[in-house]
């Protein structure tokens, strides 16, 4: 063999390596770039289940949240329809006189046992509350009536400021109205006292001025409105079992 033909052999054999070289390069980057490939679409698999899972998993969460609402409001319906009838109840069942539990009101020294009856037999021994068909008992709808001497249990009524609360600590519930105003008015002001209304209310009253000790037409009033109510009526408050 020549040695011009000895060249050309080399050079084909150089050119033949080069390509073969290449071959192989673009070989391998097809490899690499069918792995890259298959790996981000596993990672997007892999997110896609992962989004899957805490979206059923956030689904399952709610629904038993949701659940656990509903049986919630459930047993408060009960328990406050429990409470109504309680109050109904006791109503029907307590004699004049007999005692309902006590009354208390933040910020002074009212503080007494409370009585059914608003007479001296019940006044001497506590506050009463009006037993009459135009009023009612703690729990129930209308105007919960409460009075007491001016010189003894409620002799401290002065001290009574508006948005603190009177607590009725009963029997059948504990139950916690705010007070909303005060007023100066005549014992011939009916209308003032809500007699036979059907909203949830309270009022304390006694003689006016304080510690008079004789007859007098005037009377301090002081109204509440129930911290919490609904279509059965008052409900007792968790914050007066706590702060009793």
């Amino acid at each position: 063999m020549s040695k011009a033909q000895q060249r050309r052999l080399k050079r084909r054999l150089l050119v033949c390596g080069l390509a073969l070289a290449v071959s192989v390069a673009a070989a391998i980057l097809l490899v690499v770039s069918a792995n890259a490939q298959r790996a981000h679409q596993q990672a997007e698999r892999d997110v896609a289940a992962s989004a899957a899972q805490a979206a059923a998993e956030s689904e399952a969460a709610a629904q038993a949240a949701a659940e656990e609402a509903a049986r919630a409001e459930e047993e408060a319906q009960q328990q406050r329809a429990d409470q109504v009838a309680a109050a109904t109840a006791a109503h029907e069942a307590a004699q004049y006189g007999d005692k309902l539990g006590r009354i208390w009101v933040e910020g002074t020294n009212v503080d007494c046992g409370l009585y059914l009856g608003d007479d001296e037999a019940e006044f001497s021994r506590g506050a009463g509350c009006r037993a009459e068909s135009d009023c009612v008992l703690p729990g129930e709808n209308g105007t919960v009536f409460i009075g007491a001497h001016t010189g003894t249990y409620f002799a401290d009524l002065s001290s009574c400021q508006i948005g603190a609360i009177i607590h009725l600590d009963t029997d059948w519930g504990d139950f916690a109205y705010q007070i909303t105003d005060m007023q100066v008015i005549l014992e011939t002001d009916i209308d003032k006292v809500r007699w036979g209304a059907s909203e949830p209310s309270c009022i304390l009253y006694t003689c006016y001025p304080f510690g008079i000790l004789t007859h007098t037409t005037q009377r301090y009033a002081v109204y509440a409105a129930p911290v919490n109510a609904d279509e059965y009526g008052v409900i007792p408050d968790a914050a007066s079992d706590s702060a009793s």
